[in-house]
């Protein structure tokens, strides 16, 4: 892993046993040399519950997501299907990080608290309460909220 992806067996080491956090861009290659999706590297382990439906409010997790002050709540079920539906939680001046990223798919979001500035190409969207958005996750984007107070928005992942 660490010859195919240019990194030290150290730092690989240190990713694997938590002590170090991967880059978006770091984590794209993972899960390129593991031939998977990104964002089956983030997915609850298999479980007698991983065909049903319905995801338990209490069987909700939270994942840390790139950049700071950043949690991702899965919404869906962990069962297969290419749509996943998360509840964002961005801290006061929380973002998905400095640089801009792209992926396979597509997203769409709902701005339930709060407000982002969502950047989509060379366009920056001031997004608050009750705003949208849709796009083409191939086109590099981020979001950042500059605000003081918490942000929410239901984030749907599209993975092709």
């Amino acid at each position: 892993m660490a010859k195919a992806c240019g990194k030290s067996v150290g730092y690989v080491s240190q990713v694997e046993r938590g002590l170090s956090s991967p880059t978006l861009k770091e984590v794209a290659r993972f899960a390129e040399i593991l031939g998977t999706n990104m964002l089956s590297l983030f997915a609850d382990p298999p479980s007698e519950k991983a065909k049903s439906p319905v995801r338990l409010d209490k069987d909700r997790s939270f994942i840390p997501f790139r950049g700071e002050g950043t949690l991702k709540r899965v919404l869906t079920p962990n069962n297969d299907g290419a749509l996943r539906m998360n509840v964002m939680h961005v801290g006061p001046h929380g973002s998905s990080g400095d640089a801009l990223y792209t992926h396979d798919g597509e997203e769409a979001g709902f701005v339930l608290k709060g407000g982002i500035l969502l950047t989509v190409g060379d366009t920056e969207y001031q997004l608050g309460v009750g705003d949208s958005f849709r796009f083409s996750s191939q086109i590099p984007h981020a979001f950042r909220n500059v605000g003081d107070a918490p942000a929410e928005i239901v984030w749907v992942n599209l993975v092709q």
